[in-house]
């Protein structure tokens, strides 16, 4: 008898262990967010979190923001308050509790400007450039115009350009308040778009292309500015 309700004993004490174990941690791995921005345009005004920028907020008529399920841990805020104003705002969130952020006060942002090319002169169109982590992106990119990509609040960046034919190229580049930032983005075509050839595939508008299929500086005198002239498809000065 007495070995017999020992193991009902020590088996009831197994499965208390098992389902301690088992306990639902899901409402301890994210936390809420609260905040107000000291300024504001309510058509503008976004909040989202570095790294996960579908977790996202608009402001309410009092600036107010709240932003739901953040990973709890370390975060940053993406905030942007108007079309030039914004900051980042790095706080510590609680797993099941709630973060009132002290009112944030909006400073000049700054952008990038980027500029693209292709390795081979070759033409770029239709490109999409992202800043990763962060809601700011463009499209329709391409190597004739150089675009503005933000704005972004004072910071260090990571940037992902990408366009038909071309691998995605990622570059880095921090912005300060106020100023913009240039940024040479080189994208290197897929093989077999080179095999095509400049004939299908185009040059760039400051190249020509050649009989071999390549994209050169120029072909003739003509291609090159004075008193520059073509010399082996490029474009220099002629030797006394």
């Amino acid at each position: 008898m007495r070995r017999h309700c020992l193991l009902l004993t020590l088996s009831s004490l197994g499965l208390g262990l098992g389902a301690c174990g088992n306990l639902d941690n899901e409402p301890f791995r994210a936390g809420t967010v609260r905040g107000r921005l000291t300024e504001f345009d309510p058509t503008v005004a976004l909040v989202s979190v570095v790294g996960a920028p579908d977790l996202r907020s608009g402001v309410d008529a009092q600036g107010r923001f709240t932003l739901e399920d953040v990973p709890a841990g370390p975060a940053e805020l993406f905030v942007l308050a108007t079309t030039d104003k914004g900051v980042r705002v790095p706080l510590i969130v609680q797993g099941g509790q709630s973060v009132d952020v002290p009112a944030v006060a909006p400073r000049p942002v700054g952008t990038f400007f980027v500029k693209i090319h292709a390795r081979g002169n070759l033409k770029v169109s239709q490109a999409h450039a992202s800043v990763d982590g962060t809601p700011i992106e463009a499209s329709g990119l391409d190597d004739q115009s150089p675009r503005y990509v933000g704005p972004l609040p004072e910071g260090c960046y990571g940037l992902s350009v990408s366009a038909p034919r071309f691998l995605t190229t990622a570059v880095q580049g921090c912005v300060d308040a106020g100023k913009q930032t240039v940024l040479n983005v080189e994208l290197v075509p897929e093989d077999s778009y080179v095999q095509e050839g400049c004939a299908r595939t185009g040059c760039n508008s400051e190249s020509h292309c050649a009989s071999d299929g390549c994209c050169v500086q120029c072909l003739q005198d003509s291609h090159c500015v004075s008193p520059l002239g073509c010399k082996a498809f490029r474009c220099e000065e002629s030797l006394p």
